[in-house]
């Protein structure tokens, strides 16, 4: 929007413009001035002054560009509002035009992905919150016997979480002895996941080198990998109005990164990564409403375990142990595929 350019005021054009009145006007009545003071202290307009001022009346009482005075008013008064634009535009501090936020589709599904480390002897992580977490229900007993032998600790908590989850997660105080030194504060993100897309969950452990046992049909086998780096790979998808089913898969990147084939949606492309051990025996499946939360993390005394390499980690000669934390926020509309 532009808007006119106004000129200072120049008091030569009252000048000229009483010597026009003095000479075409034979009888004029000069009103007595007024004190300069009362000028300065009455005077709305910083540039007014007692000359301007006097020329001015004089101006006024010809009566001739009155409109004019009234326009200059106006102008003073509503700027470039008289001359209203039809573009509207969203501006930010910097007067630069702003794009409006992308909106998610209607069917995507919103989930609150937590991280939270503590040390690894800590009560309420231990034994505590598993005493006010339902981990039966949550998952067959086939599924839960595989992942327990393997180190794992999956639990499903409602959306009214019992006091020692509220301890975890923070909502409640707590005064650990330790608390100010080896208790790190809760740190996540908020994802909004298409149906049936994969998406990465790292727990930001990376071991030079792991060595640890894998246990599957009363088998033990041991694996050794260099620069392993444990991922929970998710999908999640709406079973029906507030309910939704969140799949996970742990993997173990290992190796140098390069350029490697990598499976695409059609296709296979290149891209730079690890060499991936896919642990198919410890998938397992949540059911979820929204609002319930799910823990995810290490059984205690589980060394040499592929869970203890997921959740522990050596943080200057104390063990910590970290706790993944996925909340439902909104299981998402149905799709107009899945409603036909």
């Amino acid at each position: 929007m532009k808007c006119a350019k106004i000129e200072r005021f120049n008091p030569s054009i009252l000048v000229s413009w009483r010597t026009q009145i003095d000479t075409n006007a034979p009888t004029r009545i000069d009103s007595p001035p007024l004190p300069p003071a009362y000028l300065k202290s009455n005077s709305k307009f910083p540039i007014a002054d007692t000359h301007l001022f006097s020329h001015a009346c004089q101006f006024v009482r010809t009566g001739r560009p009155l409109s004019l005075a009234v326009a200059m008013c106006l102008f003073a008064v509503f700027g470039c509002s008289l001359f209203p634009t039809t573009e509207k535009q969203t501006l930010n501090t910097v007067g630069r035009p702003v794009l409006p936020p992308i909106q998610a589709a209607a069917d995507t599904i919103q989930l609150e992905v937590f991280l939270l480390e503590r040390p690894a002897e800590d009560h309420l992580l231990n034994s505590a919150i598993w005493k006010e977490v339902d981990q039966l229900g949550s998952l067959p007993t086939e599924t839960q016997e595989i992942l327990s032998n393997n180190g794992f600790r999956v639990g499903n908590v409602s959306s009214n979480p019992p006091p020692a989850v509220q301890k975890l997660l923070g909502m409640v105080s707590e005064i650990p002895v330790d608390s100010a030194e080896s208790t790190k504060p809760l740190l996540g993100f908020s994802r909004f996941v298409p149906p049936g897309v994969e998406t990465e969950i790292p727990t930001g452990i990376v071991h030079d080198q792991s060595e640890f046992q894998i246990r599957e049909k009363n088998q033990v086998k041991k694996v050794v990998y260099d620069q392993a780096n444990c991922v929970l790979r998710m999908k999640a998808n709406r079973l029906q109005d507030g309910w939704v089913r969140v799949d996970f898969q742990p993997e173990i990147h290992h190796g140098e990164k390069r350029m490697r084939r990598v499976a695409a949606d059609i296709d296979f492309s290149l891209r730079m990564s690890q060499q991936v051990d896919v642990r198919i025996a410890q998938r397992f499946s949540l059911t979820m409403n929204v609002g319930e939360r799910a823990l995810i993390t290490c059984t205690p005394d589980s060394e040499e375990t592929l869970g203890d390499k997921f959740f522990c980690h050596d943080d200057d000669g104390m063990k910590k142990q970290r706790v993944l934390i996925v909340r439902v926020v909104d299981s998402g509309q149905q799709s107009a595929a899945f409603a036909r």
